[in-house]
């Protein structure tokens, strides 16, 4: 083979790199979903007061992953409930999934 390789890609698995790509990029992913469609939910509520819109969304920016799901569990009304319970047990699911087969992967 010509050239130089710096990462032998033919000597790792598929599952490994694709799982380690899942792990360390998927709570990202998440972040990203979850803190969008909180924000978005507090954008077109029409039942909360702009104190309570305020210091929701303070939460969900300052405290990263668990604000937007205890907002996403307890608060949101805006968006459907099949579609939130998809996303967030989808996303724990798939995260617990990808880091159980990273910890047994080592």
């Amino acid at each position: 083979m010509p050239g130089v390789t710096f990462f032998p890609l033919e000597d790792v698995p598929f599952l490994s790199l694709f799982f380690n790509f899942y792990g360390y990029y998927l709570p990202i992913f998440l972040y990203a979903t979850w803190t969008s469609t909180a924000l978005f939910d507090l954008f077109i509520s029409k039942y909360q007061s702009n104190s309570s819109k305020i210091i929701w969304t303070l939460i969900v920016m300052f405290i990263p992953v668990l604000g937007s799901l205890i907002y996403h569990m307890f608060v949101a009304r805006e968006i459907d409930v099949v579609v939130r319970s998809t996303m967030i047990l989808g996303g724990i699911t798939i995260m617990i999934i990808v880091f159980l087969y990273l910890g047994l992967a080592l």
